[in-house]
């Protein structure tokens, strides 16, 4: 099942394993998988990658992210084979309540200590993932979407160029199923797979459930308590309240198409039509005079 070099780690420093369980959620199509392992009374996540970015967090920033106060998970061992990375890393052992999945302010935190400490700076990471609005994601979403909102969708697709300039490290899908909370309470972001260079604001729409708020309220509080982090700082955020919330906003409503267009293949029918149907509330809202 895994590598050798990972089963003789394992086996060398914790005994042998009495349970796998293959976990949900990854991307098995791009030639993901992820196990947890159950060795005694501990447990561990093991996790392939055809990409080298998520390889490289664990491999190589763990030390800059602890002392940035970046929870993510610890790493026990890291290995490369011809094709793939693998890395076992730390189970984390509490999800994130959903009482906690709007705006919660430690979270909030945490993505602030990400983008102020690598602001306008680069990390060791192999292809960063390439956060951009291609030509084939509104060629898809028109294919998708009803013909009357082409407009409104390239009207997004315009306004989304500032969410796209790599002025930080983000996390790339900080969405609340990959927190988790430590015992000690410590919370602590994981799956870092898209992570690359791009706005803060990306980071910050993808911590909200489905497309937000139709009033933009929830993304104004989380654009408030963000930007209340960045006062006394050596850096000045370049953005008011008001356009991080905005730009919160379309990176949500990308982010929306991006993940219809990448997975409208594999979806459930009733879970495509139902991301179909909110999506297209959303364009309502957004661009009443264009739908």
């Amino acid at each position: 099942m895994f590598p050798y070099a990972i089963e003789d780690f394992l086996f060398k420093t914790y005994g042998d394993w009495t349970t796998v369980e293959e976990l949900n959620g990854v991307n098995e199509g791009k030639g993901t998988s992820c196990y947890r392992l159950f060795i005694g009374e501990k447990s561990f996540i093991v996790k392939k990658a055809k990409e080298k970015r998520e390889y490289d967090v664990y491999n190589s920033l763990s030390g800059f992210f602890k002392d940035k106060k970046i929870s993510i998970p610890s790493t026990y061992y890291t290995y490369q084979d011809r094709t793939d990375y693998w890395f076992v890393i730390e189970d984390i052992p509490h999800l994130l309540p959903k009482e906690r999945w709007k705006g919660d302010t430690e979270q909030i935190k945490v993505l602030f200590n990400l983008h102020f400490n690598t602001w306008n700076k680069t990390l060791s990471i192999d292809k960063p993932f390439d956060f951009r609005w291609s030509k084939e994601l509104t060629k898809r979403a028109l294919s998708l979407l009803p013909s009357t909102l082409e407009v409104a969708i390239e009207q997004l697709h315009l306004k989304s160029e500032t969410i796209f300039s790599p002025v930080c490290y983000i996390s790339g899908d900080p969405n609340p199923t990959n927190w988790g909370i430590r015992n000690n309470g410590e919370l602590v972001l994981f799956d870092w797979e898209r992570t690359g260079y791009a706005s803060p604001a990306i980071d910050l729409a993808i911590t909200i459930p489905s497309l937000g708020t139709l009033d933009k309220s929830l993304e104004f509080t989380i654009a408030s308590t963000y930007i209340n982090f960045w006062k006394g700082v050596s850096i000045e955020f370049p953005y008011s309240i008001q356009e991080l919330t905005e730009q919160i906003v379309i990176a949500k409503m990308w982010s929306a198409l991006d993940f219809l267009v990448n997975n409208a293949d594999t979806l459930e029918e009733d879970l495509l039509k139902l991301h179909i149907t909110r999506l297209i509330e959303k364009f309502k809202v957004e661009y009443p005079d264009l739908t």
